[in-house]
């Protein structure tokens, strides 16, 4: 799709420096020369002004201050300003968002109850709050648990690991379209498509 759209859009380009350069030839009483000054200036337009785009998150630039990265180049999109270049872009953003992830090990009923439901205080999806050592004084970190293990032997008490925050970094919009993908795919497979 993106190929489609890239195309129509040098077309439209091509068209319109032909057509320039016919109306300036027509002007001056010369045969047409649009052709030729698309031929000249076609590897311009397609290869060096078009070929990059940038864009910057302000949102992200004005929380993070003076001292942020100020460039990364996102990988994965041959031409610019096309359906491509945008999940590229999206995919860099995605990549480079900041997160905290951290663990803490729970002996169960000091201080909470660990449990679904009614059970106890909270569970695997809940978010919650903690503090980290090490960390401004003050400074509550609230995320989500991702993960809860219950280990114990017979030396130790039960004990929860619990991981709060992101355990995997993926792109919840380019696991849709992959999905979506898929389904296209099943679909032509079977000839619908």
């Amino acid at each position: 799709m993106a190929g489609r759209n890239d195309l129509h859009f040098n077309e439209l380009i091509s068209a319109t420096i032909q057509m320039a350069g016919d109306l300036i030839a027509m002007m001056i009483g010369v045969p047409p020369i649009g052709g030729a000054v698309d031929a000249v200036l076609r590897p311009l337009y397609t290869d060096v002004f078009l070929a990059f785009m940038s864009w910057s998150d302000p949102g992200r630039a004005t929380s993070l201050g003076f001292s942020h990265y100020h460039e990364r180049f996102a990988s994965g999109a041959d031409r610019a300003y096309t359906l491509k270049a945008l999940i590229a872009l999206r995919a860099s953003i995605w990549a480079t968002r900041e997160t905290f992830t951290h663990k803490l090990t729970v002996a169960d009923g000091m201080p909470w109850l660990i449990g679904q439901r009614g059970k106890g205080h909270f569970y695997l999806g809940d978010r919650i709050g903690s503090t980290v050592r090490g960390a401004p004084k003050g400074k509550i970190y609230v995320d989500r648990v991702s993960e809860i293990t219950l280990t114990w032997n017979r030396t130790t008490s039960p004990t929860w690991k619990i991981t709060i925050g992101q355990r995997k970094q993926e792109d919840p919009v380019l696991k849709a379209l992959e999905k979506i993908q898929e389904l296209f795919g099943i679909a032509r497979d079977l000839g619908v498509l």
